[in-house]
């Protein structure tokens, strides 16, 4: 199914369905009010839904701690697309996982109704709704028959009354915080121990495999440069030509490093055509888009020593390895979803207007998605600049004159 068609949906329909669900709730309120909190050792069940967007899901492993540590006799349930399975999977979220897939509207019918009817019969306790203001997130939470449902609310935009527990949105704190504020309504303590140490490593499981299949010396370091983004917005790419010449200067310059271009199997004709256009690459130029697991995907990007990337999950990873990196931001803005380690640079045309567009509000829709045609936040970020400061931040200190 198409983006588009399911923003659709959701707006119009799920409106309506909402409306009528908050009615329901509105008359059985008057007989059987809401519980507003539970006996944590008597909680079982625990459902999380997020179904786009890895990086936003990797964010969300501070609440799981949480939630694991306050509530130690529950089985967490994460509801998520079928594309995004390996990512809860290899991150621990989830005691169990429950997917939906996209193929058509007949397919993603039949796998809501075939989850829905399992989660009523687990009994759920507790539903956390980790969307965006999402209509669809909050039906299941509703239909789920969870006592407590925690979610993001802003007035006007989801309908009231559904949610127990209301998280307001503040686009002035970066996802992490905002996905911790669930834990918060619940009554469970900021601890900056759940955001130690988040991700798990799979280095010595899988570098030697690494290495040997794409032929990487030990002893020579591992830039991996990621030129794509997710379908979500094909607009936060930095141009092609713009990767091609940042990645020309870096073999000029320091021609003793491996360069990794990464991306998964949609995505290897689109990298093979920025590979193809490189000159001298001497065997220093590797296209592994496609090539890799998501655990050799992460094992990959822990091996760097430096990650250049789009707004994207690798970019998240890196962020969380805490491996030196450089991001790139135009239309999604990084005080929310930047990277959070102190070894990174982030390039951003902040004194543009129109920067950022991408609204949380509006189904992550572009506001000048209909007319944005130069994609200037990113085109204005130049390669020499780039190459720049990623010298003098990451590279000066291992230059071989």
């Amino acid at each position: 199914m198409k983006l588009s068609f399911m923003r659709d949906i959701d707006d119009n329909l799920g409106v309506v369905i909402c409306k009528f669900l908050w009615l329901i709730v509105k008359i059985k309120g008057l007989f059987i009010p809401s519980r507003r909190d539970a006996d944590p050792r008597a909680v079982k069940m625990i459902l999380c839904q997020k179904y786009f967007g890895m990086g936003t899901i990797l964010h969300a492993i501070p609440l799981i701690k949480g939630l694991r540590n306050h509530y130690p006799n529950a089985k967490i349930i994460f509801m998520t697309l079928k594309e995004q399975e390996s990512v809860v999977r290899v991150c621990n979220l989830a005691d169990e996982v429950l997917t939906i897939r996209l193929n058509n509207i007949f397919i993603f019918i039949k796998d809501v109704i075939t989850n829905l009817s399992y989660l009523v019969r687990m009994n759920i306790d507790i539903s956390i709704d980790l969307e965006f203001f999402s209509k669809f997130s909050m039906i299941i939470s509703l239909l789920s028959m969870a006592d407590i449902r925690v979610g993001l609310h802003q007035k006007r935009i989801r309908p009231g009354g559904i949610m127990t527990h209301n998280v307001y949105y503040n686009h002035y704190k970066h996802i992490k915080d905002i996905y911790f504020a669930f834990n918060t309504v619940l009554g469970i303590s900021y601890d900056k121990k759940y955001f130690e140490s988040t991700l798990s490593s799979f280095k010595k499981l899988y570098e030697n495999k690494l290495r040997e299949r794409f032929g990487l010396n030990g002893a020579t370091p591992i830039i991996a440069i990621n030129v794509n983004a997710s379908d979500l917005f094909k607009f936060r790419c930095w141009p092609a030509e713009n990767f091609i010449e940042m990645i020309q200067l870096l073999l000029r310059h320091y021609p003793q490093n491996y360069y990794i271009l990464i991306g998964g199997k949609h995505d290897y004709e689109y990298v093979q055509g920025v590979y193809d256009k490189i000159e001298n690459k001497d065997g220093h130029l590797i296209n592994c888009a496609g090539q890799t697991n998501i655990e050799e995907l992460f094992a990959l990007i822990e091996m760097s020593m430096l990650v250049i990337s789009n707004d994207s999950g690798p970019m998240h990873i890196a962020s969380l390895y805490n491996v030196n990196l450089a991001a790139f931001f135009g239309p999604e803005t990084p005080v929310v979803f930047g990277p959070i380690n102190k070894n990174s640079v982030v390039f951003y045309s902040k004194d543009l207007y129109c920067s950022p567009c991408l609204c949380v509000y509006d189904s992550k829709k572009s506001l000048y998605g209909e007319e944005c045609y130069e994609n200037s936040c990113l085109t204005n970020i130049k390669p020499k600049e780039v190459f720049e400061k990623v010298e003098e931040s990451f590279l000066k200190p291992i230059r071989k004159t």
